[in-house]
């Protein structure tokens, strides 16, 4: 103890010790805080600190490793060995924005990953190749940004599709329409869109010039979490550095012969805006081939819905049956021809992908139960080893 700490009463130097502890217990609450922490997770997370463990939230996906955000800082952690036997698919392994149960490593190694928290949401797609397994894009957001340019990208029935599998319990989505700058009359396209898309808000926005961002502002207010999904070439690298005020992302013109983009983003990351949000960011894709747990056809067509509402029959399918308040505002001219065509045609599609989904949950449940047994099993066979010795 030195001198000055000596001279003062022991009640004084006990008092300076737990305030030492409380600031420092502050600091890491406020540094989790900082990606999204909130009272939902610490009572989720409440039986894992009795085991000693940590939190902290995925920012970026490697093959065989994690990137997180702890209260201790920025880690790399690997996912444990009994999590990756008791995963029934890719879907039960961690994605950007989750949060994770954490085993450190007092020889400063990577982390552990214990357990997954249970997710408020998850974007969702299937994997690309013939295997039809869910591929979880982003987990635990509040808002998804449907990015796409006022170019020859811009595709009426292309954004309903990405709406019905952006419809995600807890998640806003917003179609924000970037290079304004380069659209002669952007005002005129946000009307024809907001008349063809429903009750989505819709942004046209220039991250070259800064025109309209302000308007994306209460979107990405503090802890909440954000996610970009669309096209390469759209523009969401420049989006994504104008928003956080650096060059986090490299940029490249897109192709002058099809308006194409090429691929600049090669990642999924988790970035802390300036002005509180979060934001996920992620390479462009083609298209977003829907997963039918996160896929609301009805959410994505508002307006239908709502005419629907009038149809004699519950279970009316807007195709040939009488009365039908679809198929009249179809006759009348208050319905698009080809928004009906597109609903008819997602709701079809949606119904294969449940059947699918459903024989394909079965196989993957009975596997999973399978798994479990037989850790179960090795288990018991090694208490009666202990038993018997």
């Amino acid at each position: 103890m030195n001198r000055k700490m000596a001279n003062l009463p022991a009640s004084s130097a006990v008092t300076c010790r737990v305030d030492w502890r409380l600031t420092s217990r502050r600091s890491r609450l406020e540094a989790l805080h900082r990606w999204g922490w909130n009272e939902t997770w610490h009572g989720q997370f409440a039986p894992f600190a009795e085991a000693g463990c940590v939190p902290g939230r995925i920012s970026v996906e490697h093959r065989e490793s994690y990137h997180f955000h702890g209260p201790h800082g920025e880690g790399v952690g690997q996912v444990s060995g009994r999590l990756r036997h008791l995963a029934g698919g890719r879907a039960d392994f961690p994605a950007v924005g989750d949060w994770v149960v954490l085993r450190t490593s007092p020889d400063a190694g990577p982390a552990v990953i214990e357990a997954i928290l249970t997710r408020t949401n998850k974007l969702s797609r299937k994997a690309a190749g013939g295997s039809g397994e869910e591929q979880v894009l982003a987990a635990n957001l509040d808002v998804l940004l449907l990015v796409t340019s006022l170019n020859r990208d811009l595709n009426p029935r292309r954004l309903e599709r990405c709406l019905a599998g952006a419809a995600l319990p807890g998640c806003q989505p917003v179609l924000v329409l970037t290079k304004s700058d380069l659209c002669d009359s952007p005002r005129d396209t946000l009307a024809d869109l907001c008349g063809q898309l429903g009750d989505v808000p819709i942004h046209a926005v220039s991250a070259l010039t800064g025109d309209g961002l302000e308007a994306l502002t209460p979107y990405l207010s503090a802890a909440r979490t954000a996610a970009m999904l669309g096209s390469s070439g759209v523009g969401k690298s420049t989006l994504l550095n104008r928003l956080a005020g650096l060059d986090r992302q490299d940029v490249a013109p897109v192709r002058e012969d099809d308006d194409r983009g090429r691929h600049t983003t090669t990642r999924r990351e988790l970035v802390a805006l300036p002005q509180g949000g979060l934001l996920i960011d992620s390479p462009g894709i083609r298209e977003l081939q829907l997963w039918a747990e996160s896929t609301d056809v009805d959410a994505a067509f508002g307006d239908v819905t709502r005419l629907a509402r009038a149809c004699p029959f519950t279970d009316c399918s807007h195709v040939h049956e009488p009365r039908c308040a679809v198929l009249q505002a179809l006759a009348e001219g208050q319905l698009d021809q080809a928004r009906y065509d597109s609903f008819l045609k997602l709701r079809r599609e949606l119904a294969y992908e449940e059947a699918r989904t459903d024989s394909r949950a079965a196989r993957e449940r009975k596997e999973h139960e399978r798994r479990i047994h037989r850790v179960y099993q090795k288990q018991h066979r090694k208490q009666q080893r202990r038993d018997d010795f």
